[in-house]
């Protein structure tokens, strides 16, 4: 289904290595704070700890233990929403609230409820943060606000993320990096440039979540063809340094693509590009794409392997040899635990229950299943199964359920 534009804005390795970026020359508003690190911090915030779990947006959990069979719904609490769980908390946004609940028995630990949020918090230290009609960092034992920041009255604005103690947020099309500690702001782009097949111009970045991750060092970003100057006529990506925003790489999709998600590894990314259905796997070291895969519209991945679901397929990728399973909308957004696959499923307009189901990364096999008492999920595409240890966590009937065993 194509490939991607090859006449990129690109740097030698020498270049990157030495911070010096040509795509850097001509982007717009990228202003360094004073007491920008020279050499961020490179620790990973763990758990479930943002949209799509981790900072690259992987949908990943390592473990070296597997995940075992579910047994039992171990609570189920009457909010649901988008959630990050670490270490033993669950941070619910949940119409326009926080809720933090105790991730053993669901019990409510606290409640930040002035904040107007929206998207899924970002969890990294002792911090919570959460963007909606503004930035705030609360505190992960209290709920209480340790700063916030407005956001202009937007009405596009990304899931927070949070490596190398900054936040990175995007807000109208423009990409922010704050300090994560005071909440300054360390820089900003409202645009980058992009050389596209009508020539060279400035892009805008997408606002919806899951368009910016972090991997190897570098932060990605998707960049949104409508915000841009020139009339592109296919969104692009941009790789930028996390402590400076200097811009060190950016390219642009084939013509009429458009994209809504990305993941990222240290090496490949993957990007979601619902326009044609399909998931695009470029390969970071050779800067172009290796591969697309098609019926594919969310993606969990680890190295170079990713597993994807589509309207008929989820489906392993990679390395490996790949694997598929075919079933009209039945199966949820995949996540990787070690080396399983879990995945919601359910059978539209069947009486067959809802079942969660733990399949073998390695040859799509079926591991385990776990069976609902009812169908209540009328198609379970939608359904994001959220991991942390040992436990699953689904919406239910407007529920955040938890599972495990037993």
């Amino acid at each position: 289904m194509g490939e991607w534009n090859r006449r990129s804005v690109m740097v030698s390795s020498a270049a990157l290595a030495t911070g010096t970026a040509l795509a850097a020359a001509g982007t717009s508003s990228a202003n360094e704070s004073p007491d920008t690190p020279a050499t961020p911090d490179r620790t990973e915030p763990q758990g479930w700890s943002s949209h799509g779990g981790t900072i690259g947006n992987c949908r990943h959990v390592p473990s070296s233990d597997g995940l075992g069979r579910p047994d039992a719904i171990a609570w189920q609490y009457e909010h649901s929403g988008p959630a990050s769980v670490v270490e033993g908390a669950v941070f619910l946004q949940t119409d326009g609230e926080i809720h933090s609940l105790d991730a053993g028995d669901g019990s409510l630990r606290w409640t930040a409820d002035a904040i107007e949020a929206s998207g899924t918090p970002a969890v990294a230290g002792d911090g919570v943060y959460v963007a909606g009609e503004g930035l705030a960092a609360l505190e992960a034992e209290s709920g209480e606000v340790r700063w916030s920041e407005g956001l202009d009255g937007a009405d596009s604005v990304s899931s927070p993320l949070v490596a190398f103690e900054t936040v990175y947020v995007s807000v109208e099309g423009a990409l922010r990096a704050y300090d994560a500690a005071d909440g300054s702001l360390r820089w900003k782009h409202e645009t980058v440039d992009v050389e596209s097949e009508v020539g060279r111009g400035a892009y805008g970045f997408h606002s919806m979540n899951g368009t910016i991750a972090v991997a190897d060092g570098t932060v990605w970003a998707l960049l949104d063809k409508h915000r841009s100057e020139s009339g592109a006529g296919a969104d692009g990506v941009a790789a930028l340094d996390p402590a400076t925003g200097e811009v060190l790489w950016t390219d642009h999709l084939e013509s009429g693509r458009t994209a809504s998600g990305l993941a990222a590894t240290e090496d490949s990314l993957f990007v979601e590009t619902p326009t044609e259905e399909g998931v695009i796997v470029f390969d970071v070291a050779l800067r172009e794409v290796v591969e697309t895969v098609t019926d594919a519209f969310d993606s969990a991945a680890v190295g170079d392997t990713a597993v994807t679901h589509g309207r008929y397929t989820l489906s392993s990728t990679g390395a490996d040899a790949p694997w598929n399973d075919r079933e009209t909308h039945a199966y949820g957004k995949p996540t990787i635990v070690g080396d399983l696959v879990v995945v919601a499923h359910s059978r539209r307009g069947r009486s067959s229950p809802d079942e969660l189901v733990g399949f073998d990364l390695e040859d799509g096999s079926e591991r385990w299943t776990f069976a609902f008492d009812n169908a209540h999920w009328s198609d379970g595409f939608p359904i994001d199964a959220v991991v942390d240890g040992e436990t699953i966590y689904v919406d239910r009937d407007g529920q955040f359920t938890a599972v495990r065993p037993s």
